[in-house]
């Protein structure tokens, strides 16, 4: 078990089974002392209960495809949207280490009729720290085979995913400095390592990051937002927007310019 899926286990014990069960012993012992070995045991039923009603389980196996529900799709543009696939249970969570992806696979009409199993890596922006489901950010390309089937899914139709996938994990303070590169959609990747260690700041991640993003246009600029709060929040995080097509602005406009 990783330390995150430790951490969370350890706050589904304190707040579903040690304070329920502590306050029903204390407050029977206030009340009604005889009755406190009645309380000891309910308590302990009741948190065995919970134990298991709310375990964490991650769900991917790594050999194994196995179908998630489309829940809710955001579109963020013409060709780019959210998607949000939902796990077996509320407290479910992928299981996927930090740094790396999951394997979606689907069998796509080819030119000549045939049907092919095609199968491609995708990173989630969503963690393991929020059980219930995962979320991927897909970019859909005339040519894309993955993609275009991603586009075409409606709410309540599945797709198949296996995992995890992928040499690099991230472990907090591995290095003292990364320097990344990202264009459009490559950004998830390195969105899910810089979100790990804002998160680590109060253990002790020192992490610093340079981020440098390519885009072409303003406009083609993925979570922004979602970037400009981390670098908000934490000096420790920098990202450098680069443009192909920096807006006009007068001579003084570089490519190096963060967007407005």
């Amino acid at each position: 078990m990783s330390e995150l899926f430790a951490e969370d286990a350890a706050l589904v014990r304190r707040d579903y089974v040690y304070i329920p069960a502590g306050l029903l012993i204390a407050g029977t012992w206030i009340c009604k002392r005889d009755w406190t070995i009645y309380a000891a045991i309910v308590a302990v039923l009741f948190g065995a209960y919970n134990l298991y009603a709310l375990r964490i389980v991650p769900v991917l196996k790594p050999d194994t495809f196995q179908e998630f529900e489309l829940a809710e799709k955001t579109v963020i543009s013409h060709n780019v949207a959210i998607y949000r696939f939902k796990l077996p249970a509320k407290t479910s969570i992928l299981g996927l280490p930090i740094g790396q992806h999951i394997s979606i696979g689907a069998p796509i009409e080819q030119p000549d009729g045939t049907t092919k199993e095609i199968v491609r890596s995708y990173t989630p922006i969503s963690g393991d720290h929020q059980p219930g489901y995962f979320d991927l950010l897909i970019k859909s390309y005339p040519q894309g085979n993955i993609s275009k089937h991603m586009a075409s899914l409606i709410v309540g139709q599945s797709i198949r995913v296996r995992g995890p996938k992928g040499a690099f994990v991230y472990t907090p303070n591995m290095v003292r400095h990364f320097g990344m590169i990202a264009g459009g959609t490559g950004i998830t990747p390195m969105l899910q390592v810089i979100r790990a260690i804002v998160r680590g700041r109060e253990k002790g991640d020192r992490t610093e990051v340079d981020l440098i993003f390519a885009n072409v246009t303003a406009q083609d600029i993925l979570l922004q937002e979602d970037l400009d709060s981390l670098t908000k929040e934490d000096a420790g995080i920098r990202v450098h927007y680069v443009l192909d097509k920096p807006p006009r602005a007068g001579p003084a406009v570089s490519a190096m310019s963060p967007p407005t």
